[in-house]
């Protein structure tokens, strides 16, 4: 499907918007009496429904952090939010890229296909799809952000393809029409056993024709320090101290031009640039992990840079009892990385992973999105309708690009490099080359959704997406480990259909009980064929089902969407004269369809649709103001995510892919709690807060735990158990927030994330938390 054909499509749907305006305006009679309800103190205004809406008013699980409070915390990128947030599991320490990390939300959690977590900076969707080895999405810095939502459970009326398990929106400070505002931090902070960390940023509003025209820019520097050092690991002798560094550089700016009094068009653009010196794993048999000594004994350095430009156009346009908004984006990201496979080809190619000196196997690694985005929604804004209503229309395209080269010495010279890549690198030999995936997915949707207040403590939603999906994709590879060259291509499409229902009982302003039936999806694809070791050598179409043996008649070319559906009930309520506020739901989601990896023998992989899943669960939140002086919050969240059905590679494979009752990996319990105790102090407002955060260990048995599984390894433990606890304290004036804080108070070193290249290899790699860190925070508002 075409560009034009999109947009056709979408003004098309705009302008049944329009003609059905009048109907829903004439539906306002009586509705008078359905009054507002009175915002809590210090409540959070989200937009998780499209709409500005107080957060005890949305009738969705919700956590939400305003700049302030993302400040008070510490939060500095999206790993501090994951870990805030109960019911999302984040992970990082893949050794394949040193900046890769997985989000998921309600166990919805998947490496293969389509992501399962939406991830949004305003009104733009950035998640990526898995294609070559390396492909992951970018998270934009936390810094200058207006706030951050976190939308648990499937968001596929509103959000569509992506927003499976749910999804995380990153939302910018728009430009202020009449005032003057400031705003910068500044950070120095010292970690155990490694280097030192900084950070500088500022931010400034400034109204150029007040009423009409205002500019917002900002800018900022970070510099984590490193704390595993790289060594050559037959003589001990450094290499490169604290070697896991890394940098960020983040720019923003936005205009925002009224010309009229129902008009605002608000241009911007994101600009950031992640660098990362070395990956955050440590070889076990190199460290003294009790102690924080960490080190790896890498023959290259695994290195990261990471770059991404936004530029945005929103257009609001004010039509009375209603309003159209517009948002047209451009994604542009380019990530080069090198990867160490010295260790992972020594094994293959020696049989042991420890390499001899001279040795070195380094993968180079390109991952690239160029997505275009146009949304248009309409939607009510009259109070005093019993109808409140969004209709819209969806265009993306978005392409990807991934490449990878394995440079290699334990093979004999075959071909040059620059033969390859033409770029300059270092002549050597290979063992294989990703040159390269191109895929296409477009999208077109229409979406619509309807609250009817049919009294004034009863409403009901209903919402339904439409989607025309197309996927296309071209991969070449080559290589010794390929046998002859593959050039294949292939292309899937389908059209999902996701509804939501939902209903509120609102009986006064201080209670909400609220039910929701939501499906969500992700978009399916196609497999390329992979090599002669694996018996297939050409593109020839591939039909069957991966239940019969693998190989060329039984690998699917093509596999389609999964999908969820989700049961949810919750409250929100306000207690004690709306000093304790608490939000609850409970969760019951059918995952079906799963789109699943399948490793072959022969080192390739391919996704299929496998199985079923259930994930169940609950969550809760609290803020409590016990007096004027202390306040309480937390947040604790439980998820229980199996897999359903037994999964055979073929009826002829001694073992199983999956087992029926296998666990999803993630931390069951999640708990996150804070508290903060004001006082004067030398005549100006002190303070000191804690915050706490806890998940619990996995005992439940994963798939790669099974040793009913094939490819099961009962050396690579679950998830572990981890405490952590964190303090700062402070004093703020009029306009500066000067602050003391301690990260990871009691040193913990609990291991994260552990794995080895193959099941007989003894070198085992392994990541953890940043070692107890002391720093000093300056921040200034104006």
């Amino acid at each position: 499907m075409g560009y034009r054909r999109g947009l056709r499509a979408i003004l098309l749907a705009t302008c049944g918007a329009a003609c059905w305006t009048g109907t829903a305006s004439a539906q306002t009679g009586g509705a008078a009496e359905r009054t507002a309800r009175e915002p809590i103190p210090g409540e959070i205004v989200v937009t998780a429904r499209r709409q500005e809406e107080s957060l005890s008013d949305v009738p969705l699980s919700v956590a939400a952090y305003t700049r302030d409070a993302l400040d008070q915390q510490g939060v500095r990128t999206v790993d501090d939010v994951a870990s805030l947030t109960p019911g999302v599991t984040f992970t990082r320490g893949d050794q394949r890229n040193a900046g890769a990390a997985n989000i998921a939300i309600r166990g919805i959690s998947s490496t293969a296909g389509s992501a399962t977590t939406g991830v949004y900076i305003d009104d733009t969707p950035i998640q990526t799809r898995s294609i070559g080895f390396s492909a992951f999405s970018a998270f934009p810095a936390v810094f200058d952000l207006e706030r951050v939502e976190v939308l648990r459970g499937p968001q596929g009326t509103l959000f569509g393809a992506g927003s499976q398990g749910g999804t995380v929106r990153f939302i910018t400070p728009k430009p202020d029409l009449d005032y003057v505002r400031g705003y910068g931090r500044g950070e120095l902070a010292f970690t155990e056993g490694g280097d030192s960390s900084y950070e500088m940023g500022a931010a400034v509003n400034v109204p150029l024709v007040e009423g009409k025209l205002a500019v917002r820019a900002s800018g900022y520097y970070r510099r984590d320090g490193g704390y595993i050092d790289r060594v050559d690991y037959i003589t001990g002798n450094m290499v490169d101290e604290n070697a896991n560094h890394s940098s960020t550089v983040v720019a923003q700016a936005a205009f925002t031009w009224k010309p009229t009094e129902t008009l605002t068009i608000t241009p911007s653009i994101f600009y950031q640039d992640i660098d990362i010196g070395d990956g955050n794993y440590f070889w076990e048999d190199l460290s003294n992990q009790s102690e924080g000594d960490f080190r790896n004994g890498n023959a290259v350095a695994n290195t990261s840079t990471d770059r991404f430009v936004l530029p945005a156009l929103a257009i609001e346009l004010d039509l009375g009892n209603a309003a159209l908004f517009s948002n047209t984006s451009y994604f542009d990201r380019n990530q080069q990385a090198v990867n160490d496979y010295t260790a992972f080809e020594s094994a293959l190619w020696t049989g042991s992973p420890y390499f001899a000196a001279g040795t070195f196997a380094p993968a180079f690694q390109t991952n690239k999105q160029q997505n275009f985005t146009q949304e248009i929604r309409l939607q009510s804004t009259n109070p005093d309708s019993r109808i409140d209503w969004v209709i819209g229309g969806f265009y993306s395209r978005n392409k990807q690009i991934a490449a990878q080269l394995v440079q290699n010495t334990f093979l004999p010279d075959i071909i040059p490099l620059e033969v390859i890549f033409g770029r300059g690198l270092v002549d050597g030999l290979y063992t294989f080359v990703l040159d390269d995936a191109r895929s296409t997915d477009e999208q077109i949707a229409g979406f619509g959704q309807i609250d009817w207040h049919m009294t004034d403590t009863l409403t009901f939603t209903v919402g339904l997406r439409v989607s025309r999906t197309d996927f296309n994709i071209r991969a070449q590879f080559e290589g010794p480990v390929v046998g002859p060259d593959v050039d294949d291509r292939g292309q899937q499409s389908e059209t999902p259909v996701t509804p939501k229902f939902g209903i509120t009982y609102q009986p006064n302003e201080d209670h909400m009980f609220y039910g929701t039936v939501a499906k969500g999806f992700r978009i399916g694809g196609y497999n390329p064929a992979v090599g002669l070791p694996c018996g297939v050598s050409d593109g020839a179409p591939r039909p069957g089902t991966p239940l019969g043996n693998i190989g060329l008649s039984d690998r699917p070319a093509l596999f389609d969407s999964d999908t969820v559906w989700s049961y949810e009930v919750g409250s929100k309520n306000s207690l004690m004269d709306r000093r304790l506020n608490v939000e609850a739901s409970a969760f019951y989601i059918n995952w079906s369809n799963i789109q699943q990896s399948v490793g072959l023998q022969c080192g390739f992989s391919f996704t299929d649709n496998l199985g079923s899943a259930t994930s169940k669960g609950f969550d809760i939140a609290f803020r409590f103001s016990v007096n004027p002086s202390l306040s309480l919050g937390g947040q604790v969240g439980y998820v229980n995510a199996t897999l359903d059905e037994t999964v055979r590679a073929g009826p002829t494979a001694p073992l199983n892919l999956v087992t029926a009752g296998n666990a999803i990996p993630l931390n069951p319990w999640q708990v996150s709690l804070n508290g903060q105790y004001s006082y004067g102090l030398l005549g100006q407002d002190g303070y000191t807060r804690f915050d706490y955060r806890f998940q619990s260990k996995q005992t439940d048995t994963t798939a790669a735990r099974d040793p009913r599984n094939g490819g099961a390894d009962l050396n690579i433990p679950g998830r572990q158990e981890l405490h952590t606890l964190s303090m700062r304290t402070g004093v703020k004036t009029e306009a500066l927030d000067i602050s003391l804080f301690v990260n990871n108070i009691f040193n913990t070193h609990r291991t994260l994330f552990r794995q080895h290249d193959t099941a007989a290899s003894p070198l085992y790699r392994a990541t953890t938390i940043r070692p107890r860190t002391v720093g000093l925070t300056i921040s200034a508002r104006y």
